[in-house]
C-alpha cells in the first residue's frame, strides 16, 4: 500500500509543471477569446450601421 501512494506521489509531483503550464495556456486562450469577441462584436455593430445607412437611402 505505501508503495503504491508513494508511485502515485512521484506522478503527480511529475504531472505539476505540465497543469501549471496547462493553465497558463487556458488563460492565454481565453484572452484570444475575448479580443477575438470584441473584435466580431464591433464588426457587426459597424455592419449593422452600414446596412441601416443604405437601407435608408
Amino acid at each position: 500500500m505505501k508503495r503504491k501512494f508513494r508511485a502515485t506521489l512521484r506522478a503527480v509531483a511529475r504531472l505539476q509543471p505540465l497543469t501549471a503550464r496547462h493553465r497558463k495556456a487556458t488563460r492565454g486562450v481565453q484572452g484570444f477569446v475575448a479580443v477575438s469577441h470584441a473584435i466580431y462584436l464591433l464588426l457587426h455593430f459597424v455592419s449593422h450601421t452600414v446596412f441601416l445607412k443604405i437601407k435608408d437611402s
